[in-house]
């Protein structure tokens, strides 16, 4: 049977895992030849948080 709570969690957290590698590429490499490493830290761990939540909700769901 599956849970509606944690489908919402697994269809919300797969897109903001989407949103999240976007804003990554646009803010961490911002001009050619450039990467901006403070942005890509923040970036890249909010694709990760958003990754395992995924898997979590899609484990549980």
């Amino acid at each position: 049977m599956i849970h509606e709570g944690w489908a919402f969690v697994c269809v919300t957290c797969f897109w903001g895992w989407i949103v999240a590698t976007a804003g990554f590429i646009i803010k961490s490499f911002s001009g050619r030849d450039t990467f901006n490493g403070r942005p890509a830290a923040l970036w890249g761990t909010i694709i990760v948080l958003f990754y395992c939540l995924w898997v979590t909700g899609m484990l549980n769901s």
